[in-house]
């Protein structure tokens, strides 16, 4: 096993799987929550527009692992503007900013354990100096949106602790969970791809929403009303060995569709294209 340094070196197969579950822990601050589906910026939705979401969403993360501190400012700069627009009503129950620190650096850590996740999924745990390394170099996360360098953790003690804070404040209303289980589930669909929508829904949805749950720790289970049982754990187990097996035959590969988001973001900056 080589040494790993980066957040490159955890990418795998599952990334594309346990994605919505990551989606699940940064929308279930209230802030971030809310202010997803209390959005009127319709053109970031991913019920309203799932391609371009997950094309503008790979773009920032792609950024965060490979890009110059050029392409990190561009994006800053682009998300900063969309994010000006999201901001909650005078009268709101929970109020929230997009472009607050503190909201994120709670998205930030979250992404962070995305790519823990994929690798500690099917290969155990980082060690701590393993962790560190990576922690230190995912900082990129944060301050490629608004987080000041000074506010990411530098020790897994302190990544922990921020950890712990957030779990300790984590809540949901039923708009944000009925948003959030249909974007598991994939009938989020539907909204916009129609009968191919419906489709994708009802020949994998059942299948996707096993592995967001077997994914998510439990409080977040419980934020969303999921059930857990034996047979679920062992049906996720199995397709954790799958994904072991496929990872380790394809393990050079991971990192290629990122390297293209980047290629892709660059080539419609020097056309003049939109990115976000």
């Amino acid at each position: 096993m080589r040494r790993i340094e980066t957040l490159g070196d955890l990418l795998s197969p599952l990334g594309s799987t346990i994605n919505s579950a990551n989606v699940v822990m940064q929308l279930s601050l209230a802030g971030v929550g809310q202010g997803v589906v209390d959005s009127t910026v319709d053109t970031g939705r991913a019920d309203l527009h799932p391609v371009k979401r997950a094309r503008t969403t790979s773009v920032y993360l792609a950024v965060a692992l490979y890009g110059t501190e050029a392409d990190r400012a561009f994006v800053h700069d682009a998300v900063r503007a969309i994010h000006t627009r999201v901001v909650s009503e005078p009268e709101a129950s929970v109020a929230y900013s997009a472009n607050s620190p503190k909201l994120q650096l709670w998205v930030a850590v979250c992404l962070f354990k995305y790519f823990v996740d994929q690798y500690e999924f099917l290969h155990g745990p980082l060690t701590d100096d393993e962790f560190e390394r990576v922690l230190r170099a995912g900082h990129t996360l944060g301050t490629t949106l608004n987080v000041r360098p000074e506010q990411w953790p530098s020790t897994r003690l302190e990544y922990d602790e921020q950890w712990k804070i957030g779990l300790d404040t984590i809540s949901m209303t039923d708009e944000v969970r009925d948003y959030l289980r249909d974007l598991c589930n994939l009938k989020f669909l539907e909204v916009r791809l129609g009968p191919l929508g419906r489709a994708i829904h009802s020949v994998l949805g059942r299948r996707f929403e096993l592995i967001t749950r077997g994914a998510l720790p439990p409080e977040f289970r419980t934020l969303m009303h999921y059930s857990w049982t034996d047979r679920d754990q062992r049906a996720f187990d199995a397709y954790l060995r799958r994904m072991r097996i496929l990872h380790r035959l394809t393990r050079p590969l991971w990192p290629l569709p990122w390297q293209v988001y980047l290629l892709d973001m660059r080539l419609r900056r020097r056309l003049g294209r939109p990115v976000f």
